[in-house]
């Protein structure tokens, strides 16, 4: 298989992970799932880059590869931002009225 039949695949995979893992990132209960997506675009979209770099794949793909990576670290950013925000956000719900506290 040459160079111009490899697409890229796993830059096309980082880059649909990497805005699959933004997305769900957002939502509170599946921020582990956004993290674990988001982690899996920034490791595709590392070794893609690798891969392109050492000419085993396509040039067109590169594109794809840096845009996983950032929306990967974007991913990772907010994944973890939320994942503490609701931590606080049910701890602080618990000692309100259920009687314990995260905080003490």
């Amino acid at each position: 298989m040459d160079a111009e039949e490899k697409k890229g695949t796993l830059a096309v995979l980082a880059l649909i992970f990497g805005i699959a893992g933004v997305v769900i990132s957002w939502a509170p209960i599946a921020g582990f799932l956004g993290l674990a997506l988001s982690i899996a675009a920034i490791v595709m979209g590392a070794i893609a880059l690798s891969r392109i770099k050492r000419g085993e794949s396509s040039e067109t793909g590169k594109g794809f590869a840096v845009a996983g990576l950032i929306l990967g670290i974007i991913g990772v950013i907010v994944s973890v931002v939320f994942i503490i925000l609701f931590t606080m956000v049910l701890g602080g719900l618990l000692g309100y009225f259920g009687g314990w506290s995260f905080f003490s």
